[in-house]
């Protein structure tokens, strides 16, 4: 199936569970500039279905793949993840966009849309990672599990800094530090690739 090319950057956070990306993209981003994933993991009650995720039933995400309409598809937790075709191509049509997936997602997207995709990877240490988790989540058995995530996920720095257009942001700077240098990333590449 060809796929359309982009017309404007899509920007594609990538770090450590933990590492503040999301909330940092929440900031920097508006929300309408955010590609919305689809999901197969149970709704959270602050989400809301077609905002945060599109919620799928392990039917509907597998239908999804059946019929070609993600440009990538993964596995997190246990649960299915993919950035629907569609949805990708309208929200690059008039601005950039962004969303925040993993190394296997990006590079699934990129294989498609080449150097309009740009990943920005966010390096943080152990250290850090360890005490959100545990200022967030209040199940030490998730805390354990995301914390034993971070050895692995952290070297995909190495894979991140093959693509010519990545960037690396130190997440272990203040919040407001980060956003302000997430912003002048976004700005410089995009201009760059306009």
């Amino acid at each position: 199936m060809k796929r359309k090319r982009l017309k404007y950057p899509f920007f594609v956070i990538i770090g450590p569970s933990g590492s503040g990306k999301t909330s940092v993209a929440e900031a920097v981003f508006p929300a309408e500039f955010k590609v919305i994933s689809h999901t197969t993991r149970p709704i959270r009650k602050e989400e809301k279905d077609g905002i945060d995720y599109y919620f799928e039933t392990k039917e509907q995400f597998k239908k999804l793949v059946d019929t070609d309409a993600l440009a990538e598809n993964d596995q997190y937790h246990g649960y299915q993840y993919g950035v629907g075709i569609e949805e990708l191509i309208r929200k690059t049509t008039s601005h950039f966009a962004y969303d925040v997936l993993t190394i296997d997602g990006f590079q699934q997207i990129e294989r498609q849309f080449v150097n309009k995709v740009i990943p920005i990877f966010f390096k943080v240490s152990k250290k850090n990672i360890l005490a959100r988790l545990q200022t967030r989540e209040d199940d030490n058995e998730t805390v354990k599990e995301r914390s034993a995530l971070y050895d692995v996920e952290a070297q995909n720095i190495e894979k991140v800094i093959t693509y010519p257009n990545h960037c690396i942001i130190n997440a272990d700077q203040p919040f407001e530090t980060v956003i302000d240098e997430l912003k002048s990333v976004i700005m410089a590449r995009n201009l760059l690739l306009d």
